[in-house]
């Protein structure tokens, strides 16, 4: 079945032929590629990239190993990171967030230049404020929560 699996994966970014057989697979079964599963959201211009949040959503469980991964301070992409913050991060359940804390705040107190460049470090400091419902009445999107955790 592994041969199987390995077959799933996007070839290309217009490749979403096993979008839906990826999405029947269990937590044991997808553990292996959700690594190679979850790089697809580099660019979330691609089609591919799209469907890539509910899919990995649903393995959140087994999936938070490759997302702490993905946002060490050594994984370069920072857009990738902020895409994973924004988009991925919304959709999981408040158990798994928790897991994702440290990663959060490591990149919201201490970001690398890269992320802060990218405002990943803002999109992390909205999610944790979020996350402990703290979030001032005035803080209305990314900018205005950088602000806010800059001068707090």
């Amino acid at each position: 079945m592994e041969k199987r699996i390995e077959e799933l994966i996007p070839k290309n970014i217009f490749d979403l032929s096993g979008i839906d057989e990826l999405g029947k697979l269990s937590d044991d079964e997808i553990l292996p590629i959700l690594p190679r599963l979850l790089e697809w959201m580099k660019d979330m211009n691609w089609p591919v990239a799209k469907e890539m949040p509910m899919l990995l959503s649903r393995h959140q469980k087994v999936l938070i190993p490759s997302i702490i991964e993905a946002l060490q301070p050594e994984q370069t992409e920072s857009d990738w990171k902020t895409y994973i913050i924004q988009i991925l991060l919304p959709l999981l359940d408040k158990d798994s967030l928790l897991l994702l804390k440290p990663s959060l705040e490591r990149i919201a107190q201490s970001p690398t230049w890269g992320e802060e460049s990218e405002k990943t470090d803002c999109e992390a400091r909205q999610l944790l404020d979020q996350m402990i419902n703290l979030s001032d009445a005035g803080c209305q999107n990314s900018e205005d929560a950088c602000e806010g955790w800059k001068k707090g």
